[in-house]
């Protein structure tokens, strides 16, 4: 009955269990999220990762603002970048908590990168790869010497970074573009498990993975 003094004492013991309740299923979810995610995105990332094969199609990057979808090739030779944007070797590939790094040409071949100067703080990225469509928010953006390959390293978050000549045709500075992962969006696939023979070892990103920033 309102006004008891034993409904007065039960009425803090039920906000205690209601608010036990509610932090038991929050922890729950959280931890069903990371098996799902270590299922879904995380282990198939390392078997793709695994398999990458220099020259080869990875993924594609799209970039909205600018109009660009583009083949992601491995590597980022001459022959490589003929193909579309280059992945940096060395550096992660998305969905694995890592710094995925991607170079594009702004003048020749299909020009990926012609207009990167032009996105913005809060632009939104989309890389699409096998196992997964990873949707990323531009962060920040800077000029950097072809030398500051520090910019390619792990940010300590599932992150991308765009690399490009500045100005065109000239070799003296990159853009560098920060990305940061948004949402992701698993897909059910089957992704090689063994490598195949002629495929390159994964990338150690303990490592500088560049002696310096790919561009052109």
């Amino acid at each position: 009955m309102a006004g008891c003094d034993g409904d007065e004492q039960q009425q803090p013991a039920a906000r205690i269990n209601l608010e036990r309740l509610s932090g038991r299923s929050v922890g729950a979810a959280a931890l069903l999220t990371d098996r799902l995610n270590q299922t879904m995105v995380i282990t198939p990332a390392r078997k793709f990762q695994a398999g990458l094969l220099t020259e080869s199609r990875i993924g594609q990057i799209e970039i909205p603002r600018l109009g660009v979808r583009e083949w992601v090739i491995q590597g980022t030779s001459k022959e490589a970048l003929e193909k579309g944007a280059g992945h940096i070797e060395g550096t992660s590939i998305p969905g694995l908590g890592g710094n995925f790094a991607i170079a594009g040409d702004r003048v020749l071949y299909s020009a990926p990168f012609l207009r990167l100067d032009q996105v913005a703080e809060g632009d939104e990225m989309l890389i699409h790869m096998p196992y997964a469509d990873f949707t990323y928010r531009v962060e920040a953006k800077t000029n950097v010497a072809p030398t500051e390959v520090s910019v390619l390293q792990p940010r300590g978050y599932d992150s991308v970074t765009l690399a490009t000549c500045d100005p065109p045709w000239q070799m003296q500075t990159r853009i560098i573009i920060f990305a940061r992962l948004a949402g992701t969006a698993p897909k059910v696939v089957a992704v090689a498990t063994k490598a195949p023979a002629a495929a390159n070892p994964p990338p150690d990103e303990t490592n500088s993975p560049a002696a310096a920033i790919p561009g052109a």
